[in-house]
């Protein structure tokens, strides 16, 4: 489905699954984390859920960065069980497309948000991209023929990834420059951190 940054390879982030189809459609190397999208209208419910509490301020952050192309990464509940992560954290973020936001909201469930693409291969900005690339064509691509493609109704992605913010330690980390922080999250990372953008830069 399209997003504001790329095409997103979107499951149902609690069935195992269409995660496995997921991991396989994209060829992805094993032990490659997914990142994950919550649902705009109650994603304080499902981050209490998947998430150990955060910090006051890491809160104000998301809550500044979303819907946004900004990707946090907290720590994750034990009890909260996904093969589309293995460890002890999470990557999460709201896209702000009215495709994805409409499709979360009326599924009610996080969901995968990898790119909608082979492991190696450019982003898809449109949906002829990710016909091409999942091409049920092709022997490789089996379960391609499962894959529904949601046409970006006008809203293009802008095919920059997101940044991604990892607020695990006493700071947050810049582990990949993206789309460009909002004024209100550099604001709020110089207010409770005393930080610049450049100084989060791992």
């Amino acid at each position: 489905m399209p997003t504001d940054t790329q095409y997103a390879l979107s499951a149902v982030a609690r069935d195992d699954q269409a995660v496995g189809a997921v991991f396989r459609l994209k060829r992805r190397p094993g032990g490659e984390n997914l990142p994950v999208f919550l649902p705009p209208a109650r994603w304080r419910e499902h981050l209490a859920a998947m998430a150990e509490p955060l910090e006051e301020r890491v809160m104000a952050l998301a809550e500044s960065a979303w819907p946004g192309a900004v990707t946090l990464i907290v720590n994750k509940r034990a009890d909260w069980s996904t093969n589309a992560v293995d460890g002890a954290t999470i990557a999460l973020r709201i896209p702000d497309h009215p495709v994805a936001t409409a499709v979360l909201d009326l599924l009610d469930q996080p969901l995968t948000g990898t790119s909608a693409n082979i492991h190696g291969e450019p982003a898809s900005l449109t949906a002829d991209d990710v016909r091409r690339q999942f091409d049920s064509s092709s022997p490789n691509d089996r379960f391609s023929e499962s894959l529904h493609i949601l046409a970006e109704n006008g809203v293009m992605p802008a095919g920059t990834a997101s940044t991604i913010l990892d607020c695990t330690g006493r700071v947050p980390r810049v582990l990949r420059r993206g789309a460009m922080l909002s004024a209100n999250v550099g604001e709020l990372l110089m207010q409770h951190w005393g930080l610049s953008d450049a100084d989060t830069a791992s």
